[in-house]
């Protein structure tokens, strides 16, 4: 079993880091700069891994260096209380709990959906993007690279709009494992129920500018009281790209 890291959504207006209640009822505030913390055990059996937040694909053996991503923003269907979705990619996280990523948000609370892009180092709160405004349906890009010593770059495009955002940061992690994930992030300390999210694929996935040639003992499913919520499908021939589909 390995220890996973955990996002975590934090309610606008409060200091970074700051967490309140889980799932904010209608008429609550935006959801926004989140805090995080490693968390989530994930079992393995049967050449499955099980997550209660991850579901897609990760990858261990270090000496990874970059990562890439290309999906739709997948849009969300409402639901009764606030449920909470990420689409992203990353370095890290997986058996240790440093990590550096980025992705976009599909959620609905407040008795609406909503949409935004961000970018996230570990243990610091995740920034969102303000630049770019995010609709369902959009394609998006997104890297993670060490650039030289502790000098990463983290880039984000929505290849729709043609909007972008890049910048240089630090980052100390080990670079142990690469992950393609589509995950329920925390909300005020426990995992948020996901969102109901159309299917949407991860493609032109690379991991040291090739491909990572996923296999089935990858996957991960995100089951929550033994029901699955969101599975990835199997990877396609090139082993860069898979599907995932609400299985809740």
């Amino acid at each position: 079993m390995g220890i996973k890291s955990l996002r975590v959504i934090a309610v606008a207006g409060l200091a970074t880091g700051v967490v309140l209640a889980l799932a904010p009822a209608a008429g609550a505030a935006t959801p926004s700069a989140p805090g995080n913390g490693p968390d989530r055990v994930i079992s393995h059996g049967h050449n499955t891994q099980q997550s209660s937040n991850w579901s897609g694909y990760a990858e261990t053996g270090g000496g990874y260096t970059s990562a890439t991503a290309t999906w739709k923003v997948p849009s969300v269907s409402s639901s009764s209380g606030a449920t909470y979705s990420s689409a992203w990619v990353g370095i890290d996280g997986d058996g240790n709990s440093n990590l550096i990523q980025t992705g976009t948000e599909s959620d609905y609370y407040s008795g609406a959906a909503h949409y935004d892009a961000w970018w996230e180092i570990l243990p610091a709160a995740e920034t969102v993007i303000t630049n770019i405004t995010v609709h369902p349906g959009d394609s998006f890009t997104g890297s993670v690279s060490k650039v030289s010593g502790t000098t990463w770059s983290i880039k984000l495009t929505d290849n729709t709009t043609g909007k972008s955002y890049s910048s240089s940061k630090t980052y100390r992690g080990s670079g142990g494992s690469v992950e393609y994930i589509q995950e329920a992030p925390e909300v005020g300390g426990s995992i948020a129920k996901i969102a109901h999210f159309k299917t949407f694929s991860f493609s032109g996935l690379t991991v040291n500018g090739k491909s990572p040639a996923l296999k089935s003992a990858d996957e991960i499913l995100l089951v929550q009281n033994g029901v699955t919520y969101s599975t990835p499908s199997a990877p396609n021939s090139g082993g860069n790209g898979f599907s995932v589909s609400y299985t809740g």
